[in-house]
């Protein structure tokens, strides 16, 4: 009897795993590509303020470099978690119908995500420091955060609407 609930459980999660694996795979990486921005952004304001009075110029370069960051280890990481779907197990060729198509879809998703997080951020951060005398890395934690909810919302809406990531069975 004491296996039971325990076999239960373990096998609810398999399933829910199983059938959201890409939408879990692709949040982590939004997750860890985040966090590196993140960081990034957080060593940026507080460099950019000790140099530089203008709150504008401050913002946007803060915004900016945790940008760059954050996308080039998405890229790595998606790449990395996605690359079966559009590679020949056999050859290790890339099946280019397959990869521009989820290519396509993912600057779309990741393009609406991108302007939702960087605009929210950019005025909340520019508003904490004019109007509100936060701190540097308080303003950029706080913005970073609220920018992230909503964006995070956003592009997971776009997935599941567009079926960018499609089914976890092989193509070929």
């Amino acid at each position: 009897m004491n296996g039971k609930p325990a076999s239960k459980i373990r096998d609810i999660y398999t399933k829910y795993h199983r059938r959201y694996y890409n939408i879990i795979s692709l949040n982590k990486n939004l997750l860890l590509s985040g966090i590196v921005g993140f960081i990034i952004s957080l060593a940026v304001a507080y460099v950019s303020t000790k140099y530089s009075t203008d709150d504008f110029a401050n913002s946007a370069l803060t915004v900016i470099i945790g940008l760059l960051f954050s996308k080039a280890v998405f890229a790595i990481l998606f790449h990395h978690d996605n690359k079966h779907k559009y590679t020949k197990r056999v050859t290790g060729k890339l099946n280019l119908h397959i990869l521009k198509q989820i290519a396509l879809k993912m600057l779309f998703a990741d393009f609406v995500f991108d302007i939702i997080h960087n605009i929210s951020r950019f005025f909340i951060l520019l508003e904490l420091l004019r109007n509100h005398n936060y701190p540097p890395i308080q303003a950029a934690i706080v913005s970073s955060v609220i920018a992230s909810i909503l964006s995070y919302l956003a592009i997971n809406l776009i997935v599941k609407h567009m079926h960018i990531l499609g089914s976890t069975k092989e193509r070929f």
